[in-house]
């Protein structure tokens, strides 16, 4: 956001595009990158945003060397795992989804498709991403295979990204992150189970949904 906020702002018509061209724009910007990741002690840093696959153009030109780890799934799973936590949260307003797109299961996985929230958006930046010029910089981790081989995995991550690999112990891996699920009043929405393994289960999903979000994993 913070990228995104100069750019539109020194762009604006009546704003600083001539005091702010496109270079000091470029400057700035990299400033921003070194100020907030300022730990000298590291040369390694990890960005969770799923916008970045909309600038991967600004991402190399301003460090060549940047990788993405794109972490999917089918998108009925996803859209299943969003369900199960609405159902889980009865008690609390879920403030991801919006009242009048809340009523049922259809609307609810309507709207977190929709290109402006929380799956279509990532969805359009992958599809942006894995077709654009930079490619080479991204990897494509699927969860099923994550999950059950998750040591395989994590040795083509580390080579993928050029760095040494170490022995993780993937029995004790449980994590959460109750600051963020408290912004949008979910309990769980971050919470990882302590150990990686593959669940069969089966989906709470109706059919026609289904049916209606299937074949859409264009990374395959």
């Amino acid at each position: 956001r913070f990228t995104r906020a100069i750019i539109e702002q020194s762009s604006a018509m009546g704003g600083y595009r001539y005091q702010c061209p496109p270079d000091k724009r470029k400057s700035i910007i990299h400033g921003i990158f070194d100020n907030y990741y300022d730990d000298n002690s590291k040369d390694v840093f990890f960005d969770t945003n799923r916008g970045w696959t909309l600038l991967t153009p600004l991402l190399k030109d301003l460090y060549p060397t940047t990788k993405i780890i794109l972490c999917v799934r089918d998108i009925n799973w996803i859209l299943d795992s969003f369900e199960q936590l609405y159902r889980k949260n009865q008690y609390n307003k879920n403030l991801m989804i919006p009242d009048e797109y809340s009523t049922n299961v259809y609307s609810r996985c309507d709207y977190l498709m929709r290109e402006d929230s929380t799956i279509g958006f990532a969805y359009m930046g992958l599809k942006q991403a894995i077709t654009s010029d930079e490619k080479s910089m991204i990897m494509v981790v699927e969860y099923e295979q994550l999950c059950k081989n998750p040591a395989g995995m994590m040795k083509a991550i580390y080579n993928f990204i050029g760095q040494p690999y170490y022995e993780h112990d993937f029995d004790n891996v449980e994590a959460s992150y109750d600051e963020f699920d408290a912004d949008v009043n979910i309990d769980g929405l971050h919470t990882t189970r302590k150990k990686v393994e593959w669940i069969e289960r089966k989906t709470i999903l109706p059919p026609d949904i289904l049916h209606k979000f299937s074949n859409m994993e264009v990374w395959r």
